[in-house]
């Protein structure tokens, strides 16, 4: 469920990004790094996750 989250966070951004809008850009990275900081709440002692 994370991984598919970080990946539609990711999504999203490059979309937004593609479509060349300010106001959507400026939103999709604020929802990516809001969903960063969930995921990397997430993580035990704040280690990065190896896979």
């Amino acid at each position: 469920m994370d991984l598919r989250l970080g990946r539609h966070a990711i999504e999203l951004l490059q979309a937004a990004r593609d479509a060349g809008e300010p106001t959507l850009i400026a939103q999709a990275e604020a929802m990516a790094m809001a969903v960063g900081f969930v995921l990397a709440s997430r993580l035990p002692d704040g280690e990065p996750e190896t896979a």
